[in-house]
């Protein structure tokens, strides 16, 4: 290795080993920077969500406050405060209107208490549980309203077992007697539900030190401050808080901080409390509340055992367990550290906790020592990269000579492969100009190639489109041939009439090949969608074309018009009709329906037929060119193919779908522009031509179309009124063998 590269390798490493060795100096710096800092945040933030849920817990308070204050004055609670012995009539409307305010107001009970504690009117009054005729003089909450204020007071309902929160106001006759005392009941619980769901640690302590209010179930009616045990056993004897045992809180370490100072407190996790049942029965004449003064409780009887549960808890606290207290874990409870702020309520004399897990702050300390170690890491890497940078260049610098050396030499090596390398590049273009020159001559090739491809095409489509005519001028023929045999002159004369019209159309269709190189011109103009549609019908019965098929086409009694050329429309629907026999050949009761219906802005017409459908995998090839079904020799797979291109040179469209079960079958559906004629020269054309038949147009819905002559074989002669097809139609000899004959009209 190079001597300067060497002495710059040494230096790097001096300075990676100190690096790594500032590395946990910069790592503890940073977490206790981090720590006060942090603190410091989550102390600000805690004073303020605690002032949130103080503000919420106070908002709470106060919705009922207004109740019994209001109440006070009312000229009916005055009114039976005023009797001195009320009757059932008396309080019957006083009760109904409480019951209806407290349904309004969302309070839990509303009740009026006379001078003497007993209750006269109660918004529970037809309850199993009602309040009515109880005596609650002991409760602090009258005793403070008998004083002339309003009382404040949280418990539980000696009659409902649920806690709630308590507010009196004196009634007052003459402006300064007491007569009474309103008292609005409130339950918290909606509060206490919402702060669960909130996912913060909250709870609030009552005066004696006992949390009522906890967004944790398991601390609710737990003993913050460690009552003595006189006063244990008075509060549990006046069951301000139901059932509950009152266990301590498991704080095992720290202490409760004073208002707004942040301190750590550990807790270990508990099983959710449960309350104890004691002998003490419930009574309305029990002593004053634990609350109030001079109180001589007697010994609390040990708690009964329970084999089973003791049925359903208050709302929102948990059922008691089977032995009142609550339920010990098999293992040491796991504890949690938290940081926990306080503040005071001083009109109720509750304080309200916020606790913050501490995990917050240990992981946001983790991260934050993680960053500035890799901070730290990242600077250290720099330094040593920029290092080993400046070895590099030197190392450069001194190879620099070298590689010029070597570089002349290889010059001279690559200058003899090039030269060769451009004796190969011009033998490759020499090749190249061949390869195009064959490449030209084979798209003249391929071009010639297609012009005849496409007149292929174009004498397979004119044959497919002959092929028709054809087989019906051999018809017509065949049956002017026996009507002129009897003599019947009218029948031959429009026979031959037909015949020349499809000659006409059969030299329209040998005028495309004229017209092969350029664009062929039609005329559109307003067409009679029912009259083209019925030529088609009886196109196809009189060439034998839809065998023995029932062909079902309600025309309509107005004429439609749309705008389409009437040659090409009658060949489009002569091909569908067509498809349609072959599709339903093979079934006993073949039916072809025909129907028109007029949309927004175009006219469909539908063509369907009871046949087995199109399968998934013939439908994307439908209308390609040269596809079919059919067995070979059957079809050139042209037809639809150019009923889609005539439609699409009308403004029009088709498309085709399977019908449900369990008839089946397929519909083609055409849709064509309507013409704004109101229908003239058609309508007459379209009359000469019912007329001609000898016969009347036919109603909508019949299930075969009305022509003058029925086509009738030789051994089966239907009746009069039946309109049948039934010809054998031979397609090698081109004779229809069957016997024409006027229908009856009848």
């Amino acid at each position: 290795m190079l001597k300067t590269s060497q002495s710059v390798r040494r230096s790097a490493r001096l300075v990676l080993v100190g690096m790594l060795l500032l590395l946990p100096v910069t790592v503890f710096i940073s977490m206790q920077g981090w720590r006060e800092t942090r603190i410091v945040t989550l102390e600000e933030e805690g004073r303020n969500k605690l002032e949130l849920y103080r503000s919420n817990l106070q908002g709470a308070i106060k919705e009922h406050e207004y109740l019994p204050i209001t109440l006070a004055s009312d000229k009916r609670i005055l009114a039976l405060a005023g009797m001195h012995h009320p009757t059932a009539e008396d309080t019957n409307e006083v009760n109904r209107y409480l019951e209806k305010l407290a349904a309004d107001s969302g309070a839990s009970d509303i009740y009026f208490m006379d001078n003497t504690g007993e209750t006269i009117a109660a918004s529970n009054w037809n309850s199993n549980a009602s309040f009515v005729g109880r005596n609650f003089g002991f409760r602090p909450y009258f005793k403070q309203a008998m004083g002339g204020n309003t009382g404040h007071y949280f418990a539980f309902g000696i009659t409902s077992n649920v806690p709630g929160y308590y507010i009196s106001h004196p009634v007052l006759t003459n402006g300064r007697d007491i007569a009474g005392v309103m008292v609005v009941k409130t339950h918290l619980e909606t509060l206490v539900n919402r702060w669960a769901r909130g996912g913060e640690s909250v709870l609030v302590e009552d005066e004696n030190g006992i949390v009522i209010i906890s967004s944790h179930p398991e601390w609710r009616f737990r003993d913050l401050r460690g009552l003595p045990d006189g006063q244990r056993r008075n509060i549990l004897k006046s069951r301000k808080y139901g059932e509950y045992p009152l266990t301590a809180m498991p704080v095992t370490k720290g202490d409760w901080p004073r208002d707004g100072v942040m301190s750590t407190l550990e807790l270990a996790s508990i099983p959710t409390e449960t309350p104890v049942e004691h002998d003490t029965p419930v009574s309305d004449d029990r002593p004053n509340d634990v609350n109030s003064p001079n109180i001589a409780a007697p010994p609390l009887k040990p708690a009964k055992l329970h084999t089973a549960p003791v049925g359903n808890s208050v709302a929102g606290f948990p059922p008691p367990g089977p032995d009142g207290s609550q339920t010990a874990s098999a293992r040491a409870p796991a504890t949690t550290r938290y940081l926990t702020i306080g503040s005071t309520l001083p009109r109720q004399g509750w304080r309200i906790f916020l606790l913050t897990d501490k995990t917050v702050l240990d992981q946001s300390i983790l991260a934050a020592a993680f960053i500035a170690g890799a901070i730290h890491i990242i600077i250290m890497g720099t330094i040593f990269m920029l290092l080993q940078r400046r070895r590099a260049m030197l190392e450069q610098l001194e190879i620099r000579d070298w590689s010029q050396r070597e570089l002349e030499h290889q010059v001279k090596l690559r200058t003899a492969d090039l030269m060769s390398t451009n004796v190969r590049l011009a033998e490759e273009i020499t090749e190249r100009q061949r390869t195009e020159d064959a490449l030209r001559t084979a798209q003249a090739d391929l071009v010639q190639a297609g012009k005849l491809a496409a007149l292929g095409q174009m004498s397979a489509g004119i044959a497919h489109e002959i092929n028709q005519p054809l087989t019906a001028i051999r018809s017509y023929a065949d049956n002017a041939r026996q009507f002129f045999a009897r003599g019947q002159t009218e029948p031959v004369e429009r026979n031959l009439t037909r015949i020349s019209e499809l000659t006409e159309r059969m030299g329209r269709i040998t005028n495309h090949l004229k017209t092969f190189a350029r664009r062929p011109e039609y005329h559109s103009g307003p067409v009679d969608v029912a009259h083209a549609i019925q030529k088609a019908v009886d196109l196809v019965r009189e060439t034998g074309r839809v065998a023995n098929a029932v062909i079902d086409f309600p025309r309509p009694d107005h004429s439609i018009f749309v705008t389409a050329e009437e040659t090409q429309l009658e060949q489009v629907f002569v091909n569908l009709l067509t498809n349609a026999a072959d599709a339903s050949r093979d079934q006993d009761d073949a039916r072809i329906m025909l129907n028109i219906t007029n949309g927004a802005d175009r006219i469909f017409v539908s063509v369907s037929d009871n046949g087995s459908g199109i399968s998934d995998q013939t439908m994307p090839q439908l209308f390609d060119p040269f596809f079919t079904t059919k067995q070979f020799g059957d079809g050139l797979g042209l037809g639809l193919s150019i009923c889609y291109g005539i439609l699409r040179s009308f403004g029009g469209t088709i498309r085709a779908e399977n019908l449900p079960a369990p008839d089946g079958g397929a519909c083609f559906i055409v849709e064509l522009r309507p013409s704004d004629k109101t229908g003239t020269g058609n309508d007459r054309r379209n009359d000469q031509y019912n007329g001609a038949a000898g016969s009347t147009a036919g109603k909508a819905g019949a299930k075969t179309p009305i022509h003058e002559f029925a086509l009738l074989t030789e051994k089966n002669t239907p009746s009069p009124s039946t309109i049948t097809a039934t010809g054998v139609h031979g397609v090698g000899t081109g004779v229809f063998r069957s016997v024409l004959r006027p229908k009856d009209n009848r």
